[in-house]
């Protein structure tokens, strides 16, 4: 016969089993009845020569030579392929996503920086970083539609939706380029602060990055005339060490975020109030951000540190920082 002892014992392991398979089951069901979301992130590096590619939670997934100096990267969606610039080979390649391998090149594009599809139009703009010029191209057809005259150093580059203005920041001319969308011609120019770097336009206004500003300025796209500015001063930091680059929206434009370059932080911003939400260390120089599909994590990179940080949007808080390859210059995340 078993001792009391042996019987308590006994009970207390058929509880924990039947626990542990109420438990399992649990698991089950939320797993079955909340699919998973996933994406997948490629991020160019300048020095490396190639695209690493990681899953949403910043493990690295495969690494692929792509070509001399990969900058700027945009998407094409309905090919799922990613348009890259090639600024030491003078080209843009498309790179298949589903294949991983460059599916076509496009020649003749002399110090390709920063580049932007527009989906309706099936036109890619590039930013000719060294022949102050911006090169328009037909992807359908391989040719050059027109080059845009720009100041020294062209870098960012926005188009309204409509395809209809076509705006193009020169660094060392403190300007930015307006040209009509559709017969390419020049409209106007809009006098910014020192060395505009990265553009992004929300509704109707014109959001511009100032590297040797410590500021983002806000231009109307119908007047071209300055409406506001965001100036940047988290504690600490000396304006000359806040050189902002990159402008992001998520999907309603509700928020902005702005990497801040030497002042190795990025800035969250209320969108609508113009207003700072919260300033969050990262990694060294960070100049790229991309979001994922659902806005709730941003992707920074850190051109300096060559590592990417994961940032948990809703907590304004980092989650953790990868590795990537040498000079991550572009982020882009798909599903």
């Amino acid at each position: 016969m078993e001792s009391g002892s042996a019987k308590r014992l006994s009970g207390i392991k058929h509880i924990l089993r039947v626990a542990s398979h109420a438990l399992a089951n649990t698991i089950a069901l939320l797993a079955f009845s909340l699919p998973a979301y996933s994406a997948t992130v490629a991020i160019s590096n300048e020095r490396s020569g190639n695209l690493v590619f990681m899953d949403d939670n910043g493990k690295n997934q495969e690494l692929v030579p792509i070509c001399n100096r990969p900058r700027g990267m945009a998407q094409n969606k309905a090919n799922n392929s990613l348009y890259i610039a090639c600024s030491d080979d003078a080209k843009v390649v498309e790179f298949d996503l589903t294949k991983r391998q460059i599916i076509r090149t496009y020649q003749d594009v002399p110090g390709a920086m920063y580049l932007v599809f527009h989906t309706a139009s099936e036109r890619l703009i590039v930013s000719n970083e060294g022949a102050s010029k911006a090169t328009v191209i037909d992807v359908r057809s391989g040719n050059i539609l027109a080059y845009l005259a720009t100041g020294l150093e062209p870098d960012g580059i926005a188009l309204t939706d409509d395809g209809n203005l076509i705006f193009i920041a020169s660094e060392n001319a403190g300007l930015v380029h307006v040209f009509d969308g559709t017969d390419y011609s020049a409209i106007d120019i809009i006098i910014t602060n020192l060395r505009p770097r990265r553009l992004s336009i929300r509704n109707t206004e014109l959001w511009v990055s100032s590297e040797m500003g410590s500021r983002v300025e806000i231009f109307d796209t119908n007047s071209f005339e300055k409406i506001d500015e965001i100036i940047f001063a988290p504690r600490g930091f000396r304006s000359e060490q806040l050189t902002p680059v990159d402008i992001l929206f998520n999907q309603t434009g509700d928020t902005a975020f702005v990497a801040l370059g030497s002042a190795n932080h990025v800035v969250i911003i209320d969108a609508a109030k113009r207003e700072i939400l919260k300033y969050i260390l990262v990694g060294r120089r960070p100049w790229g951000l991309a979001l994922t599909p659902d806005d709730k994590q941003l992707f920074v990179l850190n051109g300096l540190s060559d590592d990417v940080t994961l940032i948990d949007v809703q907590k304004m808080r980092p989650l953790k920082t990868s590795r990537t390859g040498l000079v991550p210059h572009s982020v882009e995340v798909f599903d």
